[in-house]
């Protein structure tokens, strides 16, 4: 199982996803951790920045392979009720008034590709890459992707990337935007790490009003997706209950 470990470094932490044999898959214990980690981060008013990374050659898999398997016997509750947790983590990231950073150090894909969407800040290394395999592997996305991805990818990047799920290079990434930054595998924490200090010594309400402005651009469209996603997924759920997982491992 992937674990979540948090540093404190004073005026911003750092949470790191330790799962190393499974890339750092997500299993639902994981997400429940992370909502956990996101509410202790909250609370603490020392730290303005929060830096999110993995630890060995992925950032994040996806969601672990067996519950995928098992996510086809979930009945339409409890479908919704998984939903409902990997949603509102996006909807706790978003909400808060604090600078959200992904440190992205390999392999992104499914719902650790969706995670870093819900980011304000994303740095990547040159070994870095994105999936978005949902559609090609007969399922659908999650976490506000469909609004998200083209936002700040740009539509014709996001219409290939989704409908193909092909592998996203760090490099291609940068060209469009989506990160702002491309370094060598050794200097993506620290370059992260002097970002989030140089974040921190901006005044606490200006950085919340510089995040809710820029965020608010989106917010109705990002509430209307989920609410979207959630509906198809159950609707495909009911017509072929294979079609239900909600993220894929990468596949290297």
């Amino acid at each position: 199982m992937t674990e979540l470990v948090r540093e404190d470094h004073g005026a911003f932490a750092l949470i790191r996803f330790e799962g190393t044999e499974q890339l750092n898959a997500f299993s639902s214990d994981t997400y429940v951790s992370l909502d956990r980690e996101l509410d202790i981060f909250a609370r603490e008013d020392r730290w303005k920045a929060l830096i999110i990374t993995g630890a060995g050659r992925a950032f994040c898999s996806g969601q672990n392979l067996k519950e995928e398997h098992d996510a086809g016997a979930l009945s339409r509750g409890a479908l919704r009720s998984r939903l409902e947790l990997l949603q509102g983590l996006t909807r706790r990231m978003r909400a808060l008034p604090k600078v959200l950073i992904a440190a992205i150090n390999g392999p992104a894909v499914g719902f650790g590709a969706e995670l870093t969407l819900a980011c304000d800040v994303r740095f990547a290394s040159t070994d870095a890459y994105f999936m978005f395999p949902e559609l090609s592997h007969g399922l659908y996305f999650t976490n506000a992707t469909l609004e998200l991805l083209p936002a700040f990818a740009g539509s014709a990047q996001a219409f290939d990337l989704l409908l193909s799920g092909r592998r996203w290079s760090a490099a291609e990434a940068l060209a469009a935007g989506f990160v702002s930054r491309m370094l060598p595998s050794a200097d993506l924490l620290p370059e992260a790490k002097r970002f989030a200090t140089q974040v921190a010594s901006s005044p606490t309400e200006a950085i919340a009003s510089t995040l809710n402005f820029i965020r608010s651009r989106h917010s109705a469209s990002v509430d209307a997706a989920l609410a979207h996603e959630v509906e198809t997924l159950l609707t495909l759920s009911a017509a072929a209950p294979a079609a239900v997982n909600t993220s894929q491992r990468a596949k290297s």
